[in-house]
């Protein structure tokens, strides 16, 4: 597969979506439609579609990725191992990031802001991208590496929640938005190994998906031994789901595919987006809409959005090569994690309250949230021109 420059725009404009309403979060005073819904509230907003695109580009380049790792060479356990470590690393930091909230700070070994700011080197260390090389500066690169685990370490070690007399150390309250995108992906890249480019294989797959979440949060349902774990995991199999519907969309572009016209794919992503819309609608006076619950409904609406989204970006970009505005979103695209985590060292840097307090309030808290978003994608460009790129 070659690579398709509007998944990178995607991506790049969902990792600023990201950023974005992540900050909007701490504005008062701003309408309900930018904000994440309630869980019962049986509704979504914009706020609500962002992490599910996020899960959606992480299935479109599941099929990237792993032609791209077999064209040099990677058995298939050398994908496997390479997908282990990488669901590994996403479990990680999400918990660490989780954890990084619900501190508390006066019990920790460590100054909180610099905890946090520790956390970003950490990850700097472990997860950059180092030149190919041999010898003593390989070794440099190994080191370098080792030291960021101990960081990592030393952050788990010095780490404190809870109250006076119940302190705890680190624990898993939930996965946090990275390590539910290592479960998803985990999921994701498993299915795809069995059917590869097989998209309607891979959109019955996702109903499969579906379904299982709804048996497993049925109530009363009561599983044997072992298998009584799964209850907790309904939410994997639903994100899975999501990704599931971008990686169907990634085999129009399979080398077996190229032949397709542009048409011919925005058609089929026209298509599939409305169909399940429609699968939605249809659930919906059953399961209702929920981010936080995980409806199928949510999850279907989210991914047929994303489809006709991805048919409107791959139509301006791939064929009607409309790119000079988009120059900023590229890098980001492609380096998608350092941006990510961009916002965790400053957040802590800056302080809790670096503005007026005017800033964090109505027009002005919006439009700062907005100025935000773009500086973030800013300096994420100039590190990634300058050859910082971080990779699970």
């Amino acid at each position: 597969m070659n690579r398709i420059q509007s998944i990178d725009l995607f991506r790049g404009f969902t990792i600023f979506m990201m950023v974005f309403v992540n900050d909007l979060a701490g504005v008062a005073n701003i309408p309900d439609w930018m904000k994440h819904k309630p869980a019962d509230a049986n509704a979504m907003t914009f706020v609500d579609v962002v992490f599910p695109a996020f899960l959606f580009i992480v299935g479109m380049s599941i099929p990237l990725a792993i032609r791209a790792r077999e064209a040099r060479g990677d058995s298939f356990w050398g994908v496997l191992q390479h997908i282990a470590i990488r669901t590994a690393g996403l479990l990680l930091l999400g918990v660490f990031l989780v954890n990084s909230e619900e501190m508390n700070a006066a019990a920790t070994l460590l100054p909180a802001r610099l905890w946090n700011i520790l956390l970003f080197f950490a990850a700097l260390l472990i997860w950059a991208q180092y030149p190919a090389a041999e010898g003593r500066k390989n070794y440099l690169w190994r080191a370098i590496r080792v030291a960021g685990v101990a960081l990592l370490f030393l952050l788990w070690w010095t780490y404190r929640k809870g109250e006076p007399g119940a302190f705890t150390g680190m624990t898993t309250s939930w996965w946090g938005i990275l390590g539910l995108i290592g479960w998803a992906y985990l999921l994701a890249t498993m299915v795809y190994l069995l059917l590869r480019e097989n998209a309607i294989g891979l959109l019955g797959t996702m109903a499969g998906f579906v379904a299982i979440a709804i048996l497993l949060k049925t109530e009363g349902l009561e599983l044997p031994g072992l298998l009584a774990w799964l209850k907790g995991t309904s939410g994997h199999f639903i994100h899975a789901s999501i990704a599931l519907a971008g990686m169907s969309l990634a085999c129009l572009f399979a080398d077996k595919n190229l032949a397709q016209t542009p048409a011919y794919r925005i058609g089929w992503m026209v298509v599939t987006g409305l169909l399940l819309f429609v699968a939605g609608f249809w659930l919906r006076p059953f399961y209702g809409i929920s981010k936080i619950y995980a409806t199928p409904t949510w999850a279907l609406y989210s991914a047929a959005i994303c489809c006709e989204m991805f048919a409107l970006i791959y139509w301006l970009i791939d064929v009607k090569n409309i790119r000079n505005r988009a120059q900023l979103l590229e890098p980001a695209g492609k380096n998608p994690l350092l941006v990510y985590l961009l916002p965790f060292f400053f957040y802590p840097l800056m302080g809790e309250a670096w503005l007026p307090e005017a800033f964090y309030s109505g027009a002005l808290g919006f439009a700062k949230a907005v100025a935000f978003a773009v500086v973030i994608l800013w300096i994420g460009s100039w590190l990634t021109k300058r050859g910082l790129r971080l990779q699970l």
